[in-house]
């Protein structure tokens, strides 16, 4: 069901932005992908926090499996930085032979995506002090999850207007396609990150974990500073360079 849920995601998307499908079929395939994750991962919890039924060798599995997740989501990112590269180093005569192309004005690096890093890699030290104090004051724990998750908040705020504010659209020429897939995507991982501590944030405050016992909160944390980690290298080069 999850399967067919991811498939059905992509082919409404890609429906909708040739305007075949309207964006209502889009929110509803959303929501029946959202609820199979959601009791996938409720009979997860269920089994390891309360029936015991997840061994040594089993949570080394799920390690396995979590760390091949996320050198799967780096190499999306290595293809849409590859693409930057193409056009970065050397630009074609359709863009005037300069990177930004002709016509195109950047977005500052010096400005809202230094504030908005500041944000992100603040919330990545509170999520892992979180990580840290949950192996014996979970109250400390959560108070410093609930920092994190509000720093993530205001830098999905900063990035929505960024977008509004800014002077090109996806649509113009390969610099605003390659912006805007990048950041967008990293956004959405983001959001993405931010629900998956909001999770580990309910879990502790429902006393889900112990001091040997906290893998979900481990990964959430993990996959956090992946987050941070990619988007250093989006300052760095979509907006550092990419903007010179």
């Amino acid at each position: 069901m999850a399967g067919m849920g991811i498939f059905s995601l992509a082919g409404s998307v890609i429906g909708f932005l040739h305007q075949w499908s309207p964006f209502s079929q889009c929110m509803l395939v959303a929501a029946f992908l959202s609820s199979v994750v959601g009791m996938w991962w409720r009979d997860i919890v269920r089994e390891s926090t309360f029936m015991g039924e997840h061994t040594q060798l089993e949570r080394k599995a799920f390690w396995v499996g979590f760390i091949l997740f996320v050198c799967s989501e780096a190499m999306l990112f290595v293809s849409f930085f590859w693409a930057f590269f193409h056009s970065a180093l050397a630009p074609t005569v359709e863009m005037g032979c300069v990177y930004p192309p002709v016509g195109i004005v950047p977005i500052p690096v010096v400005g809202s995506p230094l504030v908005m890093t500041g944000l992100l890699v603040g919330s990545g030290v509170l999520a892992n002090w979180s990580l840290h104090a949950v192996k014996g004051n979970e109250k400390e724990a959560c108070e410093a999850m609930v920092f994190a998750l509000l720093m993530s908040c205001i830098f999905t705020y900063y990035q929505a207007v960024e977008y509004y504010e800014a002077s090109f659209t996806i649509r113009d020429s390969v610099y605003g396609s390659v912006f805007f897939l990048t950041t967008g995507f990293h956004g959405l991982h983001v959001i993405g990150g931010t629900i998956f501590l909001v999770v580990q944030l309910l879990r502790m405050y429902w006393g889900h974990f112990s001091t040997g016992h906290h893998l979900g909160l481990e990964m959430a944390v993990l996959y956090w500073h992946f987050v941070d980690l990619i988007w250093i290298f989006v300052v760095v080069f979509i907006y550092g360079w990419g903007g010179w």
